[in-house]
Protein backbone atom coordinates (compact mmCIF):
# COMPACT_ATOMS: atom_id res chain seq x y z
CA UNK A 1 0.00 0.00 0.00
CA UNK A 2 1.32 3.21 -0.38
CA UNK A 3 1.06 6.67 0.95
CA UNK A 4 -1.34 7.98 -1.07
CA UNK A 5 -3.67 4.76 -0.82
CA UNK A 6 -3.38 5.09 3.16
CA UNK A 7 -4.70 8.62 2.80
CA UNK A 8 -7.55 7.86 0.13
CA UNK A 9 -8.72 5.77 3.29
CA UNK A 10 -8.37 7.59 6.12
CA UNK A 11 -9.96 10.58 4.42
CA UNK A 12 -13.23 8.81 3.27
CA UNK A 13 -16.32 9.35 5.25
CA UNK A 14 -16.24 8.20 8.30
CA UNK A 15 -18.73 5.21 8.17
CA UNK A 16 -16.03 3.75 5.02
CA UNK A 17 -13.08 4.33 7.23
CA UNK A 18 -13.97 2.63 9.84
CA UNK A 19 -15.31 -0.56 7.81
CA UNK A 20 -11.39 0.10 6.27
CA UNK A 21 -10.12 -0.62 9.46
CA UNK A 22 -12.33 -3.53 10.25
CA UNK A 23 -11.62 -4.98 6.89
CA UNK A 24 -8.28 -5.06 7.65
CA UNK A 25 -8.48 -6.95 11.06
CA UNK A 26 -7.30 -3.57 13.01
CA UNK A 27 -10.64 -3.07 14.77
CA UNK A 28 -13.15 -5.74 15.84
CA UNK A 29 -15.83 -6.85 13.30
CA UNK A 30 -18.36 -8.14 16.04
CA UNK A 31 -18.46 -8.26 19.28
CA UNK A 32 -20.32 -10.63 22.48
CA UNK A 33 -21.78 -9.66 25.32
CA UNK A 34 -21.12 -10.75 28.50
CA UNK A 35 -24.57 -12.05 28.27
CA UNK A 36 -23.92 -13.81 25.37
CA UNK A 37 -25.88 -11.79 23.08
CA UNK A 38 -24.09 -10.32 20.03
CA UNK A 39 -23.75 -6.75 20.23
CA UNK A 40 -24.80 -4.28 17.48
CA UNK A 41 -22.58 -1.02 16.31
CA UNK A 42 -23.76 2.40 16.61
CA UNK A 43 -22.93 6.07 16.64
CA UNK A 44 -22.95 7.41 20.11
CA UNK A 45 -22.91 11.22 21.79
CA UNK A 46 -19.73 12.14 23.72
CA UNK A 47 -17.76 9.06 23.65
CA UNK A 48 -13.89 8.31 22.12
CA UNK A 49 -14.11 8.08 18.06
CA UNK A 50 -18.01 8.76 18.57
CA UNK A 51 -19.30 4.63 17.74
CA UNK A 52 -19.14 1.38 19.65
CA UNK A 53 -20.82 -1.82 20.74
CA UNK A 54 -24.14 -1.99 22.29
CA UNK A 55 -25.95 -5.15 23.63
CA UNK A 56 -29.77 -5.12 22.06
CA UNK A 57 -30.77 -7.19 25.22
CA UNK A 58 -33.09 -4.74 27.44
CA UNK A 59 -32.18 -6.16 30.67
CA UNK A 60 -28.31 -5.71 29.49
CA UNK A 61 -27.65 -2.91 27.71
CA UNK A 62 -23.94 -3.34 28.57
CA UNK A 63 -22.08 -1.18 26.27
CA UNK A 64 -18.44 -1.18 24.81
CA UNK A 65 -15.98 1.02 23.10
CA UNK A 66 -15.03 0.50 19.58
CA UNK A 67 -11.49 -0.11 20.03
CA UNK A 68 -11.80 -2.61 23.15
CA UNK A 69 -9.71 -5.36 22.29
CA UNK A 70 -7.57 -4.24 19.74
CA UNK A 71 -4.42 -2.49 19.17
CA UNK A 72 -5.40 0.60 19.63
CA UNK A 73 -7.28 -0.14 23.06
CA UNK A 74 -6.29 2.61 25.69
CA UNK A 75 -4.83 4.95 23.40
CA UNK A 76 -5.87 8.66 23.57
CA UNK A 77 -4.64 9.51 19.86
CA UNK A 78 -6.84 9.78 16.96
CA UNK A 79 -7.42 6.49 14.84
CA UNK A 80 -6.24 8.52 11.70
CA UNK A 81 -3.12 9.37 13.49
CA UNK A 82 -2.14 6.04 15.16
CA UNK A 83 -2.62 4.25 11.36
CA UNK A 84 -0.30 6.98 9.49
CA UNK A 85 2.49 5.94 12.61
CA UNK A 86 1.93 2.48 11.37
CA UNK A 87 2.55 3.04 8.14
CA UNK A 88 5.53 5.50 8.90
CA UNK A 89 7.09 2.78 10.84
CA UNK A 90 6.40 -0.30 8.85
CA UNK A 91 7.95 1.54 5.90
CA UNK A 92 10.86 2.50 8.49
CA UNK A 93 10.19 6.24 7.89
CA UNK A 94 11.00 6.49 12.19
CA UNK A 95 12.83 9.55 12.75
CA UNK A 96 12.06 11.62 15.59
CA UNK A 97 12.11 15.16 12.91
CA UNK A 98 10.35 13.07 10.34
CA UNK A 99 7.18 12.22 13.20
CA UNK A 100 7.54 15.20 14.42
CA UNK A 101 6.54 17.05 11.22
CA UNK A 102 4.19 14.47 9.80
CA UNK A 103 2.17 14.16 13.07
CA UNK A 104 2.80 16.76 15.16
CA UNK A 105 3.67 14.22 18.07
CA UNK A 106 5.79 15.46 20.79
CA UNK A 107 9.09 13.39 21.35
CA UNK A 108 7.66 11.38 24.49
CA UNK A 109 5.10 10.08 22.61
CA UNK A 110 7.25 9.38 19.29
CA UNK A 111 9.66 7.37 21.33
CA UNK A 112 6.51 5.30 23.67
CA UNK A 113 4.87 4.03 20.33
CA UNK A 114 8.21 3.00 18.68
CA UNK A 115 9.27 0.85 21.60
CA UNK A 116 5.76 -0.15 22.17
CA UNK A 117 5.76 -1.36 18.70
CA UNK A 118 9.33 -3.10 18.90
CA UNK A 119 7.89 -4.55 21.75
CA UNK A 120 5.22 -6.12 20.70
CA UNK A 121 7.35 -7.76 17.52
CA UNK A 122 9.47 -9.23 20.06
CA UNK A 123 6.88 -10.99 21.59
CA UNK A 124 5.62 -12.53 18.62
CA UNK A 125 8.73 -13.61 17.65
CA UNK A 126 8.75 -15.15 22.11
CA UNK A 127 5.80 -16.89 21.19
CA UNK A 128 6.48 -18.30 18.15
CA UNK A 129 10.54 -19.13 17.33
CA UNK A 130 11.16 -20.36 14.51
CA UNK A 131 14.56 -22.16 13.44
CA UNK A 132 16.74 -20.01 10.55
CA UNK A 133 19.96 -20.12 8.90
CA UNK A 134 21.17 -23.16 6.84
CA UNK A 135 23.93 -23.82 4.57
CA UNK A 136 25.46 -21.04 3.16
CA UNK A 137 23.16 -18.45 5.61
CA UNK A 138 25.14 -15.99 7.85
CA UNK A 139 23.07 -15.83 11.52
CA UNK A 140 23.78 -13.31 14.17
CA UNK A 141 22.97 -14.06 17.41
CA UNK A 142 22.85 -11.30 20.36
CA UNK A 143 21.31 -10.78 23.65
CA UNK A 144 19.12 -7.56 24.82
CA UNK A 145 17.30 -6.84 27.55
CA UNK A 146 13.73 -5.86 26.75
CA UNK A 147 10.93 -4.18 29.14
CA UNK A 148 7.14 -4.41 29.87
CA UNK A 149 4.98 -1.68 28.03
CA UNK A 150 2.48 -0.31 29.44
CA UNK A 151 -0.72 -1.39 26.55
CA UNK A 152 1.54 -4.46 26.02
CA UNK A 153 -0.62 -7.61 26.34
CA UNK A 154 1.96 -10.49 25.87
CA UNK A 155 3.61 -12.06 29.14
CA UNK A 156 7.25 -10.77 28.56
CA UNK A 157 8.47 -10.17 31.97
CA UNK A 158 10.00 -6.63 33.05
CA UNK A 159 13.55 -6.38 32.30
CA UNK A 160 13.57 -9.85 30.69
CA UNK A 161 16.50 -11.09 28.85
CA UNK A 162 15.96 -11.98 25.75
CA UNK A 163 18.92 -14.44 23.04
CA UNK A 164 18.26 -13.97 19.59
CA UNK A 165 19.37 -14.08 16.10
CA UNK A 166 18.84 -12.56 12.43
CA UNK A 167 19.63 -14.48 9.37
CA UNK A 168 21.96 -11.84 7.57
CA UNK A 169 20.54 -12.79 3.91
CA UNK A 170 16.62 -13.80 4.33
CA UNK A 171 16.31 -11.39 7.40
CA UNK A 172 14.32 -14.21 9.68
CA UNK A 173 14.55 -14.21 13.00
CA UNK A 174 13.88 -15.73 16.03
CA UNK A 175 13.73 -14.44 19.70
CA UNK A 176 13.99 -16.62 23.10
CA UNK A 177 13.30 -15.13 26.75
CA UNK A 178 16.08 -16.82 29.61
CA UNK A 179 16.81 -16.49 32.68
CA UNK A 180 20.30 -16.39 32.47
CA UNK A 181 22.91 -15.82 29.83
CA UNK A 182 25.42 -18.81 30.59
CA UNK A 183 26.80 -21.67 27.88
CA UNK A 184 24.67 -24.23 29.53
CA UNK A 185 21.35 -22.08 28.96
CA UNK A 186 22.59 -20.12 24.79
CA UNK A 187 24.48 -23.47 23.45
CA UNK A 188 21.00 -25.93 23.49
CA UNK A 189 19.42 -23.18 21.81
CA UNK A 190 21.86 -22.60 19.40
CA UNK A 191 21.20 -26.47 18.33
CA UNK A 192 17.02 -26.14 18.67
CA UNK A 193 16.98 -22.71 16.51
CA UNK A 194 19.75 -22.12 14.26
CA UNK A 195 19.79 -24.79 11.42
CA UNK A 196 22.84 -26.77 11.14
CA UNK A 197 26.12 -26.10 8.52
CA UNK A 198 24.92 -22.40 9.02
CA UNK A 199 27.77 -19.41 9.93
CA UNK A 200 27.42 -18.21 13.42
CA UNK A 201 28.77 -14.63 14.49
CA UNK A 202 28.60 -13.31 17.98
Amino acid sequence: MTLKQLFRNITRDEDTWIAWLKSNGLLAKGMICTCSRIMRPGTFAGIADGKGWRCPEKSCKNFAFMRIGSFFEGAHIPLTELVEFLYFWADNLQTTAFLRKNLWWGEHTITYWKNFLRDLCVEEFLVNPQPIGGPGHIVEIDESKFGHRKYSRGHMLSCQWVFGGIDRETKDTFMIAVQDRSAATLIPLIQSYIIPSSTILF
